[in-house]
């Protein structure tokens, strides 16, 4: 298991291994979570990186008499695919905070933020509550699973050293990240249609019955409406967090085909 440290070409081989999976360690949800101690992510990257060096016979690039900077340039490379591959599973995370942002904001929770201890930011606690949940269904669907799978594909699709990024993949980039807002739009959908009407219908009474205080009656209500539909809405969550790992890992898959050409 240890063999490439007798020999200068297999250990920057592993180095490179160990730069590209550090950079999804550092950055993916879950393991590049704040409360997570830097170390620890360090170790967990260097088992990793152990089982996949060990498990692939196709590192057989020979860097023992590379130029200095090239080899600079490669590291950098591989390092930033990591981190890219980690990036774009985190904009699922900060797709679900968004459209927790939006929840609070209507249901009156606008000003009522907590810290964030993943990204050291205040959020709303509708949306905490969210990102709280997220993870527990991440952890449950085995997203991270889907994680170390993502890092053992792509050393089959893009091989170390190798990193081609056409003119078309960056409108496949774009499409990527535009995705955010509608998968937040698909998460808030429950309670943005329930909080609209409750909205409506308290517009209506105000105009019909100006004796009630539509102010000190609707706060409590909006806040109940939108407390109880997302109680009632988590299987919902769940089902469309599962489908976006999915469409997400479809995607992942592509994008190292597009960089492995």
């Amino acid at each position: 298991m240890f063999n490439f440290l007798q020999d200068s070409n297999l250990l920057l081989v592993f180095s490179l291994v160990f730069l590209r999976v550090t950079g999804l360690m550092f950055t993916a949800p879950f393991f590049g979570s704040g409360v997570i101690d830097p170390r620890l992510k360090v170790f967990l990257s260097m088992i990793v990186s152990l089982v996949i060096f060990n498990a692939h016979d196709s590192f057989n690039i020979n860097l023992a008499n590379i130029n200095t900077v090239l080899l600079v340039i490669i590291m950098l490379k591989e390092l930033l695919i990591g981190v890219a591959t980690g990036l774009l599973g985190q904009f699922l995370f900060v797709a679900v905070q968004f459209g927790g942002q939006i929840m609070g904001f209507q249901m009156g929770f606008g000003v009522v933020n907590v810290l964030d201890p993943q990204t050291n930011t205040q959020i709303s606690i509708i949306a905490q509550f969210q990102n709280i949940v997220m993870i527990l269904i991440f952890l449950a669907i085995g997203g991270h699973r889907v994680f170390l799978e993502a890092v053992a594909r792509c050393f089959e699709l893009v091989p170390l050293g190798t990193f081609v990024f056409p003119a078309e993949s960056f409108f496949f980039v774009v499409s990527i990240f535009s995705k955010v807002f509608f998968i937040a739009l698909k998460i808030i959908a429950p309670v943005f249609v329930t909080l609209f009407v409750t909205h409506t219908v308290m517009g209506i009474i105000a105009r019909l019955v100006p004796q009630i205080n539509i102010l000190i009656v609707g706060f409590p209500l909006q806040i109940a409406a939108g407390l109880a539909v997302i109680m009632l809405s988590m299987s919902y969550f769940y089902n469309v967090f599962e489908l976006v790992m999915q469409d997400y890992f479809r995607n992942l898959l592509t994008l190292f085909h597009i960089m492995g050409a």
